[in-house]
């Protein structure tokens, strides 16, 4: 059909770790909310005598590096896994939003934080919680666009879910840490929380999927759904070099698989074990029979 995709020749671990996206994602996340937590403390402190707006500002300013550190990380773990070039045009647009969402999340934290809300028990647990998950979900609804069929909702209650447990998770740490150390775990505790939330709700609708061989023991998942999962040398989401931009795609609506030839409108109803292969490359669709 075209150039054939090539196999992989990373080493065994490393292949191990790019086919396996649950571990994957949890790395990323777990390394990405850490390293973001530890630059963000190179930003301008409020300081002891710093006003509620100053406070404000400061924490947002934090939450933005750290944020959009954690946003970039698990979203260069992705476009990794599914074998596609990471193009600095999309990680400058994560890390910009990255850092909106941390911004957002950040300023309403310490906003929500400086005024008393029920007991100080409440105060400490509930709202903070709660202003990391707003991170969390924040963060979800960003990470969901490029992972196809997740949809925008899904993403932001993994995000919420995400972002709970790391607040919780910076609590614990924080009763006997200093809180850069404290920041440090709970950001991690995010990311990786995160990235766990992601995976599983990604599971959890999974209704069909296709599954993409690249090369021994070395393969990608995708949700299929309404949302066509495109193949082609693009910006798609199954990426062989030197094949046209959407070359071909599948979509799984109504009940029914169907593999669609751009070029020529051809449409190939699949089903569960269906095969196709495009030059060395093997995609297997697995449904619920």
């Amino acid at each position: 059909m075209s150039t054939p995709a090539q196999p992989g020749t990373l080493p065994p671990a490393l292949a191990a770790i790019r086919a396996n996206k649950p571990l994957l994602f949890l790395l990323a996340g777990a390394f990405g909310g850490a390293a973001g937590s530890v630059l963000a403390e190179f930003a301008p402190g409020g300081g002891a005598d710093a006003t509620a707006l100053e406070l404000i500002v400061a924490t947002g300013i934090w939450s933005a590096i750290a944020a959009s550190v954690l946003a970039s990380a698990l979203f260069v773990a992705g476009e990794w896994h599914q074998r596609r070039d990471v193009r600095p045009r999309s990680v400058q647009r994560i890390l910009l939003f990255g850092a909106l969402a941390g911004l957002v999340s950040g300023a309403a934290a310490q906003a929500a934080f400086s005024v008393q809300i029920g007991s100080a028990a409440f105060h400490a647990i509930v709202v903070r919680a709660a202003c990391w998950a707003l991170m969390g979900a924040l963060l979800g609804a960003l990470l969901s666009r490029p992972v196809p069929n997740l949809g925008l909702l899904r993403g932001v209650v993994a995000g919420a879910v995400g972002g709970g447990l790391g607040g919780m998770g910076f609590l614990l740490v924080g009763q006997v840490l200093p809180d850069a150390i404290g920041r440090l775990v709970g950001l991690g505790t995010l990311g990786f929380a995160l990235g766990l939330a992601m995976i599983v709700v990604e599971k959890l609708f999974r209704e069909a999927s296709l599954e993409v061989i690249w090369a021994p023991n070395e393969t990608t998942n995708f949700n299929l759904g309404a949302q066509a999962v495109t193949i082609g040398g693009g910006e798609d989401h199954v990426f062989v070099r030197g094949l046209p931009p959407r070359f071909a795609s599948i979509v799984f609506a109504n009940g029914v698989i169907e593999y669609i030839e751009t070029a020529t409108g051809k449409r190939t109803p699949l089903k569960d074990g269906s095969r196709l292969e495009i030059g060395r490359l093997n995609l297997v669709i697995h449904a619920a029979k």
